[in-house]
């Protein structure tokens, strides 16, 4: 593919937004919009089924929104300018929220959609086209522009060249190519490159059925969207505390699955993705091989995670005391999701110098949440110009 298709807005050419004015940070007219585009999704039938899309939709009401604004009113900011996305093939919706924020701060985009297509993807792309064809928003539309090309072909070189900032989303191969690409000596690259996540659950005091169903239906909230894919989504379990219940928490998440996944096919996924791990670890234990998978090692060092399909597969560690963690931290971790941990143990952890990950810690089931703090960086800070004033 080497065309340049334009997917929306389908009133714009490239420039229209090369050529527009930015506009100021948390503008009324980018607040109205983002709050229509979340009535949209949030009523939108073919968007019901996507529960990516709804949780989109309610990241993006003007309560969320204005809370964002107050957090950032005692900043002095400017837009940078013009910001030219690269989006992940493997997380359909997880550009919009840097684009989002890119929006916000008043900036001109070029969003290069992944190549792979998909239905989600499709009732986005219309959602946001009907929009940028309303009057009011027309001003908006001239500023963004949602487009496809192949990521050989030259146009990644020749936009960047005109781009105050890239952010990057893809795996460390994509995202150091589109790095090595010539741009301004003032662009900024904001990059989300290949990360993992994992859980911390304490298995005291779980005995309880509803608390276990509980932990059982955050895991999987965390879990099924994107098919684990999303690098906040957790694919190793460390354990620590009473283990009686943790063959029965598998067993709930594995129930909660039915239904949702092809049982066969991920079955054999899972057994092999466990022969897998067996061959580096030849005493990892099964805990389960159904619609969900969960094998229990020695060492979660030594697993390839490359090796991960997905789909509701988990790597489990018990350890004996929460010192024992940060040393199997490594700097490819994202997001530490945790149950029944207490709150000083947690401010404890995040204080670990020698913790060279671990850019996030939050409530189990909340792991997919977006903040615009991720992976380390303030993406309102990076997407404008911070003003210094002095009196």
């Amino acid at each position: 593919m080497t065309e340049f298709r334009v997917l929306a807005p389908g009133n714009v050419v490239l420039n229209d937004v090369l050529n527009s004015d930015s506009i100021d940070p948390f503008d009324a007219s980018i607040e109205k919009f983002l709050n229509s585009l979340s009535s949209q999704i949030l009523t939108n039938k073919e968007c019901k089924s996507y529960p990516e899309l709804i949780a989109l939709g309610f990241w993006l009401r003007a309560s969320n929104i204005e809370s964002l604004k107050q957090q950032n009113l005692r900043k002095a900011s400017k837009p940078l300018g013009l910001v030219l996305h690269f989006t992940p093939a493997n997380v359909d919706t997880m550009f919009m929220y840097s684009w989002v924020c890119s929006l916000l701060m008043g900036n001109r985009n070029i969003v290069r959609v992944a190549s792979h297509e998909s239905p989600m993807q499709t009732a986005l792309l219309m959602l946001l086209d009907e929009l940028f064809h309303q009057a009011e928003y027309l001003h908006l539309a001239k500023m963004n522009t949602f487009v496809r090309f192949d990521k050989n072909s030259g146009y990644s070189e020749e936009l960047s060249l005109l781009a105050d900032a890239r952010v990057i989303w893809g795996g460390d191969e994509s995202v150091n190519a589109i790095r090595s690409l010539p741009c301004q000596p003032r662009s900024r690259d904001i990059s989300f490159a290949d990360r993992y996540s994992a859980c911390l659950i304490n298995g005291d005091n779980l005995d309880n059925i509803d608390q276990l169903i509980k932990l059982a239906e955050s895991l999987w909230r965390d879990t099924k969207p994107f098919a684990q894919q999303a690098c906040s989504s957790p694919r190793i379990i460390y354990w620590t505390g009473d283990t009686s219940q943790k063959h029965a928490l598998f067993s709930a998440v594995n129930k909660i699955a039915q239904g949702t996944l092809p049982a066969v096919e991920l079955a054999n996924n899972h057994l092999v993705l466990s022969q897998l791990v067996r061959s580096s670890q030849p005493d990892c234990q099964t805990i389960i091989i159904d619609r969900v998978g969960a094998v229990e090692v020695e060492d979660p060092t030594l697993v390839n995670l490359e090796w991960h399909t997905g789909d509701g597969f988990f790597i489990v560690h018990q350890i004996d005391e929460l010192d024992e963690l940060p040393r199997r931290l490594e700097d490819k971790l994202q997001t530490l999701s945790y149950w029944n941990i207490p709150r000083e143990q947690i401010l404890k952890l995040s204080e670990r110098s020698s913790i060279r990950g671990l850019d996030r810690l939050v409530p189990v089931g909340r792991a997919l949440e977006f903040s615009p703090i991720w992976d380390g960086f303030d993406l309102f800070s990076q997407l404008s110009r911070q003003i210094d004033i002095v009196f």
